[in-house]
C-alpha cells in the first residue's frame, strides 16, 4: 500500500444550519400555545422584548362531543368560574358522618379511577394497609350501593350487573345473561347463546338494547378535567364569493423592542453592557423574523390546500380530494418536512367547521377512471351507507363495494372497504345485524 502524508484540496458540499434557521424550524412546528409559552419564557430572559396582551376575547370551543364557534360576546353567566364536584367528593357527600367513616371505605373511594372502577384488587389493598379482606368486601358492597349506579365495579361486567340490579323495573333475564354469559353476549354470538340458554334471539336483541342504555363509565360524569379550548391558527372565510386565508394573531401577545433600552445600544464606554444588549437585540430580530416566516409558510400552505380542496370548502367533506405533503412541497418549492411542521398541531376554522390542518391530507385510491378518488370521500360514503342501511340485513363490505361502483363510479376493493370501516370503528355486518 502507498500511504501519502500531505495537504490536499477537496471540494465538498455541506449544509450548516445557522442559529436563525434552527429557530425558524423550531417555531414552525410549535402549536399556537407552545409558541406563546416559548415567547413568554424568552421575554423573561431578554429585557428588550416587550409584550402586550391582545384585547380580543372571541372563543373557539372544541370538545370530544363536538365543535362550536362563537364570535359574539360571551354571556356574563358563562364567564363565571364554576368548580365541578369530583367523583370522590360526590361519594363522600353521601356519607352521614365523614369522621366516622371506616378506613377501608375511604381507601376504596381513593382507589377509584376517573371511570368509577376500582384500580386494585381487594386482596392487594387489604395487604398493603393491614386490613381484613372480609372488611374490604363489606365496605365494597356499601360503596356499590351509593350513587352513581355501577360505582366501585372491578370490570365492565360487574358494572353493568350493578346498574341492572338498581333499575326500578328489574329485568332478571338481562341480569342472568350479563352475569353468566357475558362473553358470548359481548361477542354477539347470539345464536350460540340462544341454544345454550333457550332464549330467543329476538329476546337477546331486546336485552342488548337495554344494556346499551347503561353507562359503562359511571364516574366520568364527575370528571373534574376542564374542557379543552382550541383557538384556530387560521381562518378560511368566503368573502365576496372567494375563499380567503386569515392568520390568527390573538394567541400571541403583541411584540416589539422595548424603547427604554434603545439608548444603551448607541456607542458606549461600557463594552460589556453593549455586547450583552447587542446579542439580545439580535435575538429579538431573529424571533420577529422567525414568527413572520412561520406565519407566511402556514398561510402559503393553506392557500395551496384551498386550491386543491376548493369543493370541500363550498360543499362539504364528501368532496375532499387526494392531497399529500409532497404535492404541496413541490408547488411551493419547499421540503416535505417543512410542510409537515407547518401543519403539525395547527387548526383552521372553515365554513364547514373546525379542522386540524392534517385533515386535508388524504391518500389517493387507484381506480380505472381518470378522476382522483380520496380515501376521506370513500370513508364518508361508508359512514352514510352503514347509517342508512336496513339493520336486519346490514350491508357487507362487498355490497358497499358494489354500491360505490354503481352510484358513484368508484372502483374500490373489498379489502380497502374493510380497512376503512375498521378505521372508522364500524363493526362488521355480522355485528351490526339486528334480529328485531
Amino acid at each position: 500500500m502507498n500511504y501519502k502524508v500531505g495537504l490536499f484540496q477537496e471540494q465538498t458540499l455541506k449544509l450548516n444550519m445557522t442559529q436563525e434557521l434552527k429557530q425558524a424550524i423550531t417555531l414552525l412546528q410549535y402549536s399556537a400555545i407552545e409558541l406563546s409559552e416559548y415567547v413568554q419564557n424568552l421575554a423573561l430572559e431578554n429585557p428588550l422584548i416587550e409584550m402586550k396582551e391582545r384585547d380580543d376575547t372571541s372563543v373557539f370551543y372544541h370538545k370530544s362531543t363536538g365543535t362550536r364557534t362563537s364570535n359574539q360576546e360571551n354571556s356574563v353567566i358563562e364567564n363565571v368560574s364554576s368548580k365541578q364536584i369530583g367523583l370522590r367528593d360526590h361519594i363522600k357527600m353521601q356519607l352521614i358522618d365523614l369522621e366516622k367513616t371506616p378506613k377501608a371505605l375511604m381507601l376504596l373511594i381513593e382507589d377509584l379511577d376517573q371511570n368509577g372502577y376500582l384500580k386494585d384488587d381487594l386482596s392487594v389493598l387489604a395487604c398493603r394497609f393491614n386490613l381484613e379482606e372480609d372488611e374490604m368486601v363489606r365496605q365494597l358492597e356499601f360503596l356499590q350501593s351509593l350513587d352513581p349506579a355501577g360505582i366501585g365495579a372491578r370490570n365492565l361486567q360487574e358494572c353493568l350487573c350493578l346498574q341492572l340490579k338498581r333499575r326500578s323495573n328489574r329485568n332478571e333475564l338481562a341480569e342472568y345473561i350479563i352475569a353468566n354469559h357475558f362473553e358470548l353476549f359481548a361477542k354477539k354470538s347470539w345464536r350460540e347463546l340462544a341454544r345454550k340458554t333457550k332464549i330467543s334471539v329476538e329476546e337477546i336483541q331486546k336485552i342488548h338494547d337495554l344494556v346499551k342504555t347503561l353507562d359503562p363509565r359511571p364516574g366520568i360524569l364527575y370528571d373534574a378535567t376542564p374542557p379543552a379550548y382550541i383557538e384556530p391558527d387560521l381562518y378560511v372565510r368566503i368573502i365576496d364569493g372567494k375563499l380567503n386565508v386569515l392568520y390568527n394573531d390573538r394567541m400571541l401577545p403583541e411584540l416589539k423592542i422595548n424603547s427604554q433600552y434603545e439608548s444603551f445600544l448607541k456607542p458606549s464606554s461600557d463594552t460589556e453592557l453593549k455586547s450583552y444588549l447587542s446579542s439580545k437585540w439580535q435575538q429579538c430580530n431573529w424571533l420577529f423574523k422567525s414568527i413572520e416566516q412561520r406565519k407566511a409558510t402556514m398561510v402559503n400552505v393553506m392557500n395551496v390546500m384551498i386550491a386543491h380542496q376548493r369543493e370541500f370548502f363550498y360543499q362539504g367533506s364528501s368532496n375532499i380530494k387526494p392531497l399529500t405533503l409532497k404535492m404541496i412541497a413541490e408547488q411551493l418549492g419547499i421540503h416535505e418536512s417543512t410542510v409537515s411542521r407547518a401543519v403539525k398541531d395547527k387548526f383552521v376554522q372553515t365554513p364547514q367547521g373546525l379542522f386540524e390542518m392534517r385533515y386535508f391530507f388524504s391518500a389517493k385510491i387507484e381506480q380505472a377512471q381518470a378522476e382522483d378518488l380520496s380515501s376521506n370521500a370513500v370513508k364518508q360514503l361508508i359512514q352514510k351507507y352503514t347509517k342508512e342501511e336496513n339493520k336486519q340485513k346490514p350491508l357487507s363490505d362487498q355490497a358497499i363495494t358494489k354500491l360505490l361502483k354503481k352510484e358513484h363510479n368508484m372502483s374500490v376493493s373489498r379489502r380497502t372497504i374493510a380497512k376503512y370501516r375498521d378505521q372508522l370503528n364500524i363493526p362488521s355486518s355480522t355485528l351490526r345485524k339486528r334480529f328485531s
